[in-house]
């Protein structure tokens, strides 16, 4: 996830790195998410005892879309209206790092972009009955 108009050394920015390149409106619509985010269910990576941190070559993303989506669930919208899409990457293995609560790191240097689209604001839902209900 990020906005193609802040970026962090030239690489596209998600809603938390870049949000003081990002006009005041945006900032502002983004709020309550920030002030949401602020818990054990969305560690920033210094607080994720599974990454302790994040190194100046590395940005944060997720390893599956649903993990995004699952991260992301209720501000989709939001991010939808302020210009933020999913920028998905090609990343080999050895430089991506699993955090314990959805979300990963990864050396920018070796993310080779695949393709950019527009947030889902409905994404998919598991039928509870089955397909014939």
């Amino acid at each position: 996830m990020a906005h193609e108009t802040a970026t962090f050394d030239g690489f596209p920015s998600g809603p938390y790195a870049c949000a003081e390149t990002l006009p005041n409106d945006i900032v502002i619509a983004l709020r309550p998410m920030f002030e949401g985010h602020c818990n054990m269910e969305h560690p920033s990576p210094y607080h994720d005892t599974a990454l302790r941190g994040i190194a100046p070559f590395e940005r944060c993303g997720f390893a599956s879309l649903e993990s995004l989506y699952e991260w992301f669930d209720r501000y989709t919208g939001t991010l939808d209206e302020c210009g933020f899409k999913v920028y998905v990457y090609d990343v080999p293995g050895p430089f991506v790092r699993s955090g314990r609560n959805r979300q990963a790191v990864f050396a920018a240097d070796r993310a080779t972009l695949l393709e950019t689209f527009a947030l889902d604001l409905h994404p998919v839902q598991l039928d509870m009955f089955g397909a014939d209900a």
